[in-house]
C-alpha cells in the first residue's frame, strides 16, 4: 500500500469541486427520506400490532424473576437494565462483565433520561433513531465532499440490520454513527479526534474495531509509526483498559461471552438448511449481498484497486459476516446488528475509488428494509 494512494480520506483534492443543487434537493434528503421510512415503521407497528415503547426492550421473565424455565427475552434488556441502574444492573443480566463492555449507549441513555426510569424506553429508540438519520447525513455529505450522488447512502440507513437493530434496542446504530463521524473527521484532517470517536465507537461495539485496525495496519505498513501509535492509543487501548476494569469488578473475563466463529465461511448459515423459515431469509438477505460484496473485492483485486485503506477495511468486515457463529444467524436480528460494518465498508470504498458499480450494487442492501418491514408488521419476525 503506497502512502500517496491509501489515505483519501485524510485529504480533500483541491480539484473537486461539491456540484451545486437545486434548493429543493437540499431540503429532500437522504437522512430525511430514511427518518420518515423509520416513523413510519414504528408508527406502523404501534398501530397494527399495538405495541409501546417499552416492548421494543424485548424483556425476558428469565433474568427479571431468575426463572430459568421463563422467555429469555433479548439483548435490549440489558442496556436497558443498565441504562435504569448503572450500578446495580447485573442480578438482571446474563452476563454481566460482556454486556457492560458495552457500555457507551447505556450511558448516553441514562444521562438524557434524566434519572427517569420511566423516559428510559423512549430514550433508546430516539437515540438509535437520531443515529440512524445522522450516520445517514454524515455518510451523504461524504459522497458529495467527493461529488458523488448522496442518494448513495440510503444503503447504510436503509439496510434491515439497522432497522432491526433499531426496534430491539442494540448498540449498532450509535456505534456505527460514531464510526461514520471518525471518518468525517478524517476526511476533515483531523485525526486525532477521529481516533477518539472510534474509541468510543470500540467501547460502544466491539466489531467497530475492525475500522481503526485498518488504519492501524495501513500505517504500520506504511512505517509511520506515530500515526500507528496515535490510533491506537485512541481507537484502542480505551477498550483494553475498560474491559480490564470490567473483569476486575465481575472476576471474569467478558470476552468469553461472545459466540465463537466459524473456521469455513458461511458455515453457521448453512447450518440452518433445515429450518426453512430461517434460511430463505437468510439467503435472500445475508448470503446474496455478501455474494456480491466478495465478488465486487475480488473484481478491484484483478484491477488492482486493493491496495488502499478502504479495500483492507471492507475485507476485514466480509471475513467477520462470513464466519460468524451458527449462534449469530440464528436469527434476522442478529445476523443483521452484526452486517452494519460490511455495508459501510463496501460503501466507504466505493466512496474512496469512485467506483459508482459498487456504489449501485450496494443499494441491494437498502432493498432489504422493505422486506424486514413487511415481516416485522405483517409476519412473525425471526
Amino acid at each position: 500500500m503506497k502512502k500517496d494512494s491509501s489515505t483519501a480520506l485524510e485529504r480533500e483534492d483541491s480539484a473537486e469541486v461539491a456540484p451545486i443543487r437545486h434548493p429543493i434537493f437540499q431540503l429532500v434528503r437522504p437522512a430525511l427520506v430514511v427518518g420518515c421510512l423509520y416513523i413510519l415503521l414504528i408508527g406502523l407497528d404501534f398501530l397494527i400490532n399495538h405495541h409501546h415503547p417499552i416492548y421494543y426492550v424485548h424483556i425476558g421473565p428469565r433474568f427479571v424473576y431468575h426463572d430459568p424455565h421463563a422467555l429469555a427475552g433479548y439483548d435490549g434488556q440489558f442496556y436497558y437494565q443498565i441504562a435504569r441502574d448503572p450500578l446495580h444492573a447485573a442480578p438482571f443480566i446474563d452476563k454481566p462483565a460482556y454486556r457492560y463492555q458495552r457500555i457507551v449507549y447505556p450511558l448516553l441513555v441514562a444521562a438524557l433520561s434524566f434519572g427517569q426510569a420511566r423516559l428510559i424506553p423512549y430514550m433508546l429508540l430516539l437515540v438509535s433513531f437520531v443515529s440512524i438519520v445522522l450516520g445517514t447525513e454524515l455518510f451523504a455529505r461524504l459522497l458529495i465532499k467527493k461529488n458523488l450522488s448522496p442518494w448513495y447512502s440510503l444503503a447504510f440507513g436503509l439496510y434491515f440490520g439497522q432497522a432491526a437493530a433499531f426496534l430491539f434496542d442494540l448498540t449498532e446504530p450509535l456505534t456505527y454513527l460514531l464510526v461514520c463521524l471518525g471518518l468525517f473527521l478524517l476526511f476533515q484532517k483531523r485525526p486525532t479526534f477521529a481516533a477518539i470517536i472510534w474509541g468510543l465507537a470500540v467501547l460502544s461495539r466491539e466489531t467497530a474495531i475492525l475500522f481503526p485496525l485498518g488504519y492501524i495496519l495501513m500505517y504500520l505498513y506504511q512505517k509511520r509509526w506515530q500515526d500507528a501509535l496515535r490510533f491506537f492509543l485512541l481507537s484502542i487501548v480505551p477498550t483494553v483498559v475498560w474491559y480490564f476494569i470490567v473483569g476486575l469488578l465481575f472476576h471474569t473475563n467478558g470476552l468469553s461471552g461472545a459466540p465463537p466463529f466459524e473456521r469455513i465461511p458461511f458455515q453457521g448459515l448453512f447450518y440452518f438448511y433445515n429450518d426453512q423459515r430461517l434460511f430463505w431469509p437468510l439467503v435472500l438477505l445475508m448470503l446474496i449481498p455478501t455474494l456480491l460484496s466478495i465478488f465486487l473485492a475480488l473484481k478491484e483485486v484483478f484491477q488492482h484497486h486493493w491496495k488502499n485503506v478502504s479495500w483492507l477495511i471492507w475485507l476485514l468486515n466480509l471475513v467477520l459476516v462470513t464466519n460468524m457463529s451458527r449462534l449469530t444467524y440464528a436469527g434476522l436480528v442478529s445476523a443483521g446488528r452484526l452486517s452494519i460494518g460490511l455495508v459501510l465498508a463496501m460503501l466507504l470504498h466505493g466512496l474512496y475509488t469512485r467506483n459508482k458499480t459498487i456504489l449501485r450494487v450496494s443499494q441491494v442492501y437498502a432493498l432489504t428494509f422493505l422486506f424486514y418491514a413487511i415481516s416485522i408488521l405483517f409476519i412473525a419476525p425471526v
